[in-house]
């Protein structure tokens, strides 16, 4: 089995919006637990003070991870019929994986950028099956954890990896545009 590891960098400005963010949520649980016992039950403070408790779980185990993992590593596994993605910390720990992929139904792989509303940008790879002529089916496969990311020669080291456990596969960008832009 050939596999590829690849090693993530923390994600600084992101680690601060989790914080804020369970911050916002932690005194939304207080807040709506506060107005439950001072004005009795009500279904709609109860049901909106437990999306705020979710929310703070959510973004604790993120921050958790975040603390606990000084090192993580995205892992690429491939046995010639299948790939599989997961990332694992420096005890590991192995989190955030992806269902085996067949890479016989697999016709083309890229890479993903997506703008997010902090005007970061947050990267994951897609494939489409053979014989998909738009990229409107394609399979997003999220290999990276949200306060993490990798830079652009480990990402494109992937994409070499399935080259190599794949050949018949087409590499390519998600966009005609992309890829024009790229090929200057």
């Amino acid at each position: 089995m050939k596999n590829i590891e690849i090693p993530l960098i923390k994600r600084g400005f992101k680690f601060l919006l989790c914080i804020i963010a369970t911050f916002f949520f932690a005194f939304g649980v207080i807040g709506f637990g506060t107005f439950l016992f001072t004005e009795g039950f009500s279904w709609w403070v109860l049901i909106i003070g437990l999306l705020f408790v979710f929310g703070v779980l959510l973004f604790a185990s993120k921050i958790y991870t975040y603390l606990t993992s000084r090192q993580v590593h995205l892992v690429v596994e491939s046995d010639g019929n299948t790939i599989t993605f997961y990332n694992k910390n420096d005890s590991g720990k192995i989190f955030n994986k992806s269902e085996e992929i067949d890479l016989n139904k697999m016709g083309r792989f890229y890479i993903v950028k997506k703008r997010t509303r902090y005007l970061m940008n947050n990267y994951s790879y897609a494939f489409e099956e053979k014989g998909s002529r738009t990229s409107l089916f394609k399979t997003d496969v999220d290999a990276f954890p949200s306060l993490f990311e990798s830079t652009e020669n480990d990402r494109n080291k992937i994409l070499q990896f399935v080259e190599t456990v794949a050949p018949e596969i087409e590499l390519g960008f998600e966009t005609a545009w992309q890829k024009a832009k790229n090929n200057k």
